[in-house]
Formats: structure tokens, C-alpha cells, sequence
């Protein structure tokens, strides 16, 4: 799955450095060029702000919402210097295991399903480098996210289609090496998706909740230039 999600953001990075680097080569010193990409390697916590218009044949359920508890993870981004100031970053992580919980007057029938979910992020950044050993940065981007292996507890036929969202993202390197850094972020995803299912084997009874997730992800680990 952490496959599939880098195979497609790769593509897009491998586009992005190839229409940069002309213009690149032009401006960049020869005799001392300054690094150009750098990796991180974070583990996160993603913790969710989720809710949910819950509709059963039809009519929307009084008091109905959806929960799923917060999941811990590990993510990767790489990002390219187009400038000593703007990055352009790529950013995903191994897909968490959801469990889609019944909340409100619908709690009771507690886990609705469980799915994996996995966003991937393309964002432009820009770094601040006059404050020395200590690089914060604040970015803006898209977030596509992908829900895979979907289960069905007590719905049946469940789906849960993938989604595009607008996600900000807050973070600082600081040096520890001439290469190496510390790193620590705060992204904000604006993520939601019509959740579709039937309360009976035969399908005869549709259910739909229009979920609002709306995930906050937080990350500490190292990165290296290069």
C-alpha cells in the first residue's frame, strides 16, 4: 500500500524536478552548489476531527454522527529547493488501519467498518534561512487520499470513495550535521467523503454518511540533505 501511494507521488516528483532543473542549471554556482533535495523520515500521530450527516433510505438519522480513534504512523517526504527559500515537497506515510465507528444515536451499533487510508500531499513550502541552525517553514498544498482494503462490520456493501482536500502544513529543521537535521511538523488536511452502505445483505436498505474527517497529523524524525 506505502508502495502504491509513493509510485504515484513519485511520478509527479520525478515531473516537477525534471521542468525545474533547465532553469536550475543556469543559476546555481558550479564550483559550489548548495543542496537541492532533502528527505524526512518522521513518526506521527494523526488525530482526527470527524463527523458525519448519517441518511438511512433516504432520511437523514436525528443525532447521528461517525467517530474513528486517532492512529499512530510513519511518514516520508522529499523535497526540492527550486530556490534557496521555496521547496517543492512531496509527502506521504504508510496507510493506518481506520475503525469507522457508529457515535451519537447510532453508537450502539458500534464498529461500522474499518478501512486503511492513506494521504498523499503535493505542496509548495517556503523556508526561512536567517535564524541560523533553525529553518522553519509553512506550506500550502493538495491532498489526495486513498481508502483501501474496506470492511464491513455492521453495514454491508460499504464504500468509501477517495478524496482531494487542501492541506497546510507548519514545521522546522534545525541542523545537527552538516547534512542532517532534526525535524517536527503540523499538518492540517480539509478531507471529507460520502461514505456509502446498506443496512441489510440484499441492499434493499442504502445508507450514506457524508463524513467530515478533517485530520491534524504531527510528525518528529530526522531529515538529510543531499
Amino acid at each position: 500500500m506505502l508502495l502504491k501511494i509513493l509510485g504515484m507521488t513519485g511520478i509527479v516528483a520525478c515531473g516537477l524536478a525534471a521542468s525545474a532543473l533547465p532553469s536550475l542549471a543556469q543559476s546555481a554556482p558550479v564550483d559550489d552548489p548548495p543542496s537541492k533535495w532533502v528527505v524526512h523520515l518522521d513518526a506521527a500521530g494523526v488525530f482526527k476531527n470527524d463527523s458525519a450527516e448519517v441518511f438511512v433510505g433516504g432520511q437523514r438519522v436525528p443525532g447521528a454522527s461517525i467517530s474513528s480513534p486517532n492512529d499512530a504512523t510513519v511518514t516520508v517526504d522529499l523535497g526540492y529547493f527550486v530556490t534557496p527559500n521555496i521547496a517543492v515537497d512531496l509527502y506521504a506515510g504508510i496507510p493506518p488501519r481506520a475503525v469507522i465507528k457508529g457515535a451519537g444515536t447510532i453508537s450502539a451499533f458500534g464498529t461500522l467498518a474499518t478501512t486503511n487510508y492513506g494521504p498523499a500531499v503535493l505542496s509548495a513550502e517556503y523556508h526561512f534561512n536567517n535564524f541560523g541552525a533553525f529553518h522553519p517553514y509553512a506550506g500550502i498544498g493538495v491532498n489526495y487520499t486513498m481508502f483501501l482494503n474496506v470492511h464491513h462490520e455492521a453495514l454491508y456493501n460499504v464504500k468509501v470513495p477517495d478524496a482531494f482536500g487542501a492541506a497546510f502544513k507548519l514545521g522546522f529543521d534545525y541542523d545537527i550535521g552538516p547534512n542532517w537535521t532534526a525535524n517536527f511538523y503540523v499538518m492540517h488536511i480539509l478531507l471529507g467523503t460520502r461514505v456509502s452502505a446498506s443496512v441489510d445483505p440484499a441492499g434493499t436498505i442504502p445508507a450514506v454518511a457524508k463524513a467530515t474527517i478533517n485530520p491534524t497529523i504531527v510528525g518528529a524524525g530526522i531529515g538529510y540533505r543531499f
